[in-house]
C-alpha cells in the first residue's frame, strides 16, 4: 500500500493537503491507488470533499507506523521534526519520499527527499478554467484565521472588490461581519472550482498563490501572514505580485504579469513511487 500523509492543524492552512491531493491525483491518472493520512477530523472531512478517499486519522508524524507496514510505501509532507522513531522509517518501510517546502536543505538518510522550489519545482493540481467573464477576483486569506487577522483588516480587504474564500478552520462568530465585506462567500469545499470561476486571485496563502500562478491566473498577495523573504521572492520571480493593502489598490487598475513556467513534480513521484513497487 501507499500512503499519503499530510500534517494538519487547525491553526494552519491546508497547504499539505492540497499537495497530497495533487499527488493522489496524478497516481490515480496512473491507476496507482493510496490511502491518505492527516492529523484531525475537519480535514478528513475536507479532503472527501476535495474528491480524496476517507483519510485515516493519527496523531502525529510518529504514528504513521501505527497503521502503515513493512512493505508499504510512505510519502511524507509535514513540517514536523524528523526525530526519534521517524528517523528509522526508511529502513521500517520500502520506501520514504519526503516533500520538503521548507526552502532549507533537509537531510532524511536513507529517504527520498523532493526540495521544493530548487529549480522552480512545485506540487500543484492542472485545472481546466470555464471562466466566461474576464476579471472575476477572489481573495483566499488561507484555511485559518486564529488571530483574526482578516477581520483586523476587513475595512482594506473590502475595497478590494471581490469575493471571499471562507477557510474550514474560520470562526463561526465573524462571518457575518465578512459577508458585509466582500461581494460572495464561496465555502472551503468548493477550492477547486474557484479555478474554473475565477481568473484574478488574491491571497495571502503561499501554496495558493503556487497554484493560482501555475494554472495561468493573475495573482496578487497580500504578505498578511508575514512570510519570509524566500517565499515572497518566489511568487515574484514567478509572476506574481505583491501589494499593500492600504494603499488603496484597485485590482483592474493593476499592471499584469506573464507567469514564469513553473516545473510541477507530480509526474516525478508518481515515477519515483512507481519504481519501489
Amino acid at each position: 500500500m501507499i500512503y499519503l500523509y499530510a500534517y494538519t492543524n487547525h491553526k494552519e492552512d491546508l497547504d499539505s493537503l492540497r499537495r497530497v491531493k495533487a499527488i493522489y491525483d496524478e497516481l490515480k491518472l496512473n491507476g496507482i491507488d493510496a490511502e491518505i493520512l492527516v492529523n484531525e477530523y475537519r480535514a478528513q472531512l475536507m479532503a472527501k470533499e476535495w474528491g480524496l478517499p476517507k483519510a485515516t486519522t493519527i496523531e502525529t508524524i510518529k504514528d504513521i507506523d501505527a497503521v502503515a507496514k513493512l512493505n508499504d510505501i510512505i510519502v511524507i509532507d509535514s513540517p514536523e521534526e524528523l526525530e526519534g522513531k521517524v528517523l528509522n522509517y526508511p529502513e521500517n518501510f520500502k520506501a520514504v519520499i519526503y516533500i520538503n517546502s521548507t526552502f532549507k536543505d533537509i537531510t532524511y538518510s536513507g529517504a527520498k527527499v523532493i526540495d521544493l522550489y530548487k529549480d522552480n519545482k512545485i506540487v500543484a493540481p492542472s485545472i481546466k478554467s470555464s471562466i466566461k467573464e474576464e476579471n472575476k477576483a477572489v481573495y483566499i486569506y488561507g484555511d485559518s484565521d486564529p488571530s483574526k487577522i482578516v477581520v483586523e483588516n476587513l475595512s482594506d480587504l473590502a475595497k478590494l472588490d471581490c469575493d471571499f474564500y471562507w477557510g474550514i478552520y474560520f470562526y463561526v462568530k465573524y462571518e457575518e461581519k465578512i459577508k458585509k465585506s466582500f461581494n460572495y462567500i464561496i465555502e472551503s469545499e468548493d477550492y477547486y472550482e474557484l479555478f474554473q470561476n475565477y481568473n484574478i486571485f488574491v491571497t495571502s496563502n503561499f501554496q495558493i498563490a503556487i497554484e493560482a500562478l501555475f494554472n495561468k491566473k493573475s495573482l496578487y498577495f497580500i504578505n498578511l501572514k508575514k512570510l519570509d523573504e524566500k517565499k515572497i521572492n518566489f511568487i515574484q520571480e514567478n509572476g506574481g505580485i505583491v501589494i499593500n493593502i492600504s494603499d488603496n489598490i484597485k485590482l483592474d487598475s493593476l499592471s499584469k504579469k506573464e507567469n514564469i513556467n513553473l516545473n510541477n513534480t507530480n509526474n516525478l513521484i508518481c515515477d519515483i513511487i512507481s519504481s519501489y513497487m
